[in-house]
């Protein structure tokens, strides 16, 4: 028995067992989706894993405590400047007293006498950790002569009227703390190109970060609902005019980006499912097919779905716009096999011989179109990245399974007794073009030819050129809060350009701090060549055991009751409060302590409170594993081509240090070569995979070729397109060319698969040809549909692939017919077919 044959009488005698089968399976599949489902919101997983660009950006992302900081600013007008300096500190106080909120740089901490307080506390393993002869230098400020020397001559400034000299005693009062955090100021003048007050003061910046537990995508939502509430009331006390507060951060984005995949979820699935279901009863004007359609569709996506997530656990962004892909791409054989069952009913076929024929005529072509679809979607794992490969997994799984239901399980949803559409007007319009394009096609084949060799001409001529976008625009959500307030922020206080970051990581402190002695001795010397504008580095902060054990050896050789008396006696000299040099003497105590032996050697973390704001500079630097740390990199002009990815790739190692370098300029620019490779290569192997299996389909050199050409002029007019509608090129829609390759050529298939064995015009070509455009026009809304998705990757994808698709139906239709027509004539069509 053929498989049709059994398919049929299955359908038709067994559909309570059918239906028993179908229950269970959705049973299955909710059950899984139920206690499995998780979403994966990270936007860094959408780029391929393989660069250690991108690998650096998610340890930075994922290690360090920049991770929970928000950046929140106040925005006034020009004429409320004052009164923005009046409720700075208001706004600042409310924020610390936010239970989400663990602490919140304002200012300056050089600018409060907190954050004085806290550099003194940690001069001590700082002086441990100079060199030899720094340290040595430092040191000798404590003998009495120079230690007298400079109290007087200090005295002698303030006299004179001069406030620095009270600062600097107050700061620094032995002269020792200076000299222990001039390597720290010397390599930190990135801060100084971040201001927290615009430089027309209308504008002004507060950091807070977060105790939040994790940066999940649920509790970026809880958190951020916290924090609006306090927007809402933030404004409370300020008497001007209109006072933005804006906030932006990594928990802000990953927030909008959750809950959009939730819309993108509902509203691409409703768009392309309102989209088909219109196209589907325009073309045969039945609701219980389309009933039965839509849920041999939905069925079709539980189970890619559930096999989903029984694969990768946790599905992407940009995976969860596969529901819409599908009903555009699944729909075509539902359209294919109702539409040829329809014309075996007209023919007087019983319900059963229907089903049977259906399946017999059209299987093989919904095989084959099931197959090369799926291929273009698989080759998505070779993008290497994370989100499209798992996209491409689930459509490849969902076009299977769509393909099988549509050939059984739709067949339920087919009453026995309904009659046959007797006036089809649509058949009878595509009927009238067939007949007149294969009488006289060279009239279509000329002007179909010459418009899309035009196209063609227009899309693979460098003038004008297609543009690439390599930016972080084309992976930005779209009307993202958070994006326009980091744009309001940028936008208002403009870094040149942003940095790139270099991530080191050592396996104990001392190779921690070797390593970074050396990357900075290194980067000063490019530097002063000019291959850099500046750097930034934790070498100071990065304690050395060995130095800071030298050191304390070398503390024995100093008498500190000499030193403590001698101080005692200058101030009363110079006429110094004793009580104001509490500070000098606490120092002096707590070098006495560390000469001891037995005392552990210090640790500056240990020393500096929680609530310090040097920790917002220090969490820059290191990771909440204090043995990996990242250093920063200015560049003489904005990173935006390889060459100079790779140049810096090659300046700013060192050798024999591990050094991940990383930043999103940085890595959007070291993946430009990749992007062309999926745009030229990848899409090479599938056009060989598709003209191979034409080959092997139609065995006919003269079909072959003009199917080849067809696939030509399809993309040639889609890149015509995009550069006529200036739709640029980005990191990731160069992934569409592909797809349109896979999906495309399967409109070729199924009409030249009939051409070659029809005997029949009118009943056969015709009656393929208008299922053809109907799930052209269905594969167009499914993927136009993501068009609405605010992710913009997802979005992108979705228009150049409707796109590349449409132009793939309008080359069918109007040049492969045709020119099938021209090439291998049927010699009896004179009399078979009708021209009146």
């Amino acid at each position: 028995m053929r498989i049709s044959d059994f398919i049929a009488r299955v359908v038709t005698q067994r559909r309570g067992l059918v239906w028993c089968g179908v229950a269970a399976l959705a049973t299955v599949c909710i059950a899984i989706l139920a206690t499995r489902i998780r979403l994966d919101s990270d936007v860094l997983n959408i780029l391929p894993a393989k660069f250690s660009s991108i690998a650096g950006l998610k340890i930075y992302d994922r290690d360090f405590e920049q991770t929970r900081e928000l950046t929140f600013a106040l925005l006034c007008d020009p004429a409320d400047v004052d009164r923005l300096e009046e409720f700075a500190p208001i706004f600042a106080d409310n924020l610390r007293h936010q239970p989400w909120c663990e602490r919140v740089l304002a200012g300056s901490p050089m600018e409060t006498p907190e954050g004085i307080r806290d550099l003194q506390s940690i001069a001590v393993p700082l002086l441990l950790n100079l060199e030899p002869a720094a340290f040595d230098e430092t040191m000798s400020i404590l003998q009495p002569a120079k230690m007298r020397e400079r109290l007087r001559r200090l005295h002698q400034q303030i006299e004179a009227g001069s406030p620095r000299p009270e600062f600097e005693l107050s700061f620094d009062p032995l002269g020792l703390i200076a000299p222990a955090l001039k390597p720290f100021a010397e390599r930190n003048a990135l801060e100084e190109e971040q201001p927290l007050t615009s430089p027309d003061r209308t504008m002004r910046v507060f950091l807070a970060v977060t105790n939040q537990t994790s940066i999940s995508a649920f509790e970026c939502q809880r958190l951020m609902r916290q924090v609006n509430a306090f927007r809402a009331q933030a404004r409370e006390g300020w008497e001007g005019g209109p006072l933005e507060v804006l906030v932006t951060g990594r928990s802000a984005y990953v927030a909008e980006i959750s809950l959009s995949m939730r819309y993108d979820i509902v509203a691409t699935l409703l768009g392309s499912i309102l989209l088909v279901g219109i196209i589907f009863f325009f073309g045969f004007h039945r609701w219980i097919p389309l009933l039965g359609m839509g849920f041999s569709l939905l069925l079709s996506c539980l189970v890619a779905l559930a096999l989903g997530l029984l694969v990768f656990g946790r599905l992407s962004m940009v995976a969860v716009g596969f529901c819409a892909i599908l009903v555009g791409l699944g729909v075509d054989f539902a359209i294919l096999i109702f539409g040829r069952y329809q014309q075996a009913r007209t023919d007087s076929e019983s319900h059963r011989d229907a089903i049977a024929t259906s399946v017999a005529k059209l299987g093989r072509a919904v095989f084959f179109g099931a197959l090369t679809t799926a291929v273009g979607f698989l080759a998505l794992v070779l993008s290497g990245s994370m989100g499209f490969s798992q996209l491409g997994v689930l459509i490849a799984i969902g076009i299977f399974f769509a393909g099988l239901f549509m050939c059984t399980i739709l067949f339920l949803f087919i009453r026995e007794r309904q009659a046959p559409l007797r006036h089809d007007w649509v058949f009878e319009i595509v009927k009238k073009y067939v007949r007149w394009s294969v009488r006289r096609p060279a009239p279509v084949l000329i002007f179909s030819t010459a418009i899309l060799f035009l196209l063609s001409a227009i899309g693979f001529s460098p003038v004008p050129p297609l543009h690439f976008e390599a930016s972080t625009r084309s992976l930005e959500p779209k009307n993202s809060r958070a994006s326009h307030a980091l744009e309001a922020i940028m936008h208002k206080m403009p870094m040149r350009w942003e940095p790139v970051l270099a991530i080191v990581q050592g396996r104990d402190p001392q190779e921690l701090h070797d390593d970074w002695q050396e990357i900075s001795a290194h980067w000063s010397a490019l530097q002063a060549a000019g291959k850099i504008k500046s750097f930034s580095t934790p070498a100071a902060l990065c304690l050395s055991p060995n130095s800071m054990q030298r050191n304390r050896e070398r503390l024995r050789a100093i008498n500190f009751q000499t030193t403590r008396q001698a101080l005692e006696e200058t101030l009363d000299a110079e006429g110094f409060s004793r009580d104001s040099f509490a500070p000098a003497f606490t120092l002096l105590d707590e070098l006495q302590r560390v000469v001891d032996p037995n005392a552990p050697l210090l640790n500056w973390r240990n020393q500096l409170p929680k609530s310090s704001s040097w920790w917002f500079l220090i969490d820059r630097y290191f990771a909440r594993n204090p043995l990996l740390t990242t250093g920063f990199v200015t560049t003489n002009e904005p990173i935006s081509t390889h060459a100079q990815a790779e140049d810096l790739g090659r300046d700013l190692p060192v050798a024999g240090v591990p050094m991940i370098l990383s930043g999103w300029s940085y890595a959007l620019a070291d993946l430009l070569p990749w992007s062309h490779r999926q745009l030229l290569i990848i899409s090479a192997l599938m056009a060989i995979f598709d003209v191979s299996l034409l080959a092997i389909l139609y065995r006919d050199l003269r079909l072959w070729t003009i199917q080849v050409i067809t696939l030509a002029f399809a993309i040639g007019a889609m890149v015509a397109s995009m550069k006529l509608l200036h739709i640029y090129l980005n990191l990731l829609n160069v992934l569409s060319f592909r797809l349109v390759l896979a999906i495309g050529v399967d409109y070729g298939i199924y009409v030249v698969l009939v051409w070659q064995k029809t005997r029949e015009l009118e009943h056969d070509v015709a009656g393929v040809v208008k299922p053809v455009i109907l799930a052209g026009l269905t594969a167009i809304s499914g993927f136009g549909s993501l068009g609405i998705a605010r992710n913009p990757s997802l979005s992108g994808l979705g228009i150049t692939c409707a796109i590349g698709i449409f132009w793939s139906l309008v080359a069918t239709i109007f040049f492969t017919l045709p020119a099938a027509a021209a090439a291998k004539p049927k010699l009896w069509r004179e009399d078979k077919i009708d021209m009146r």
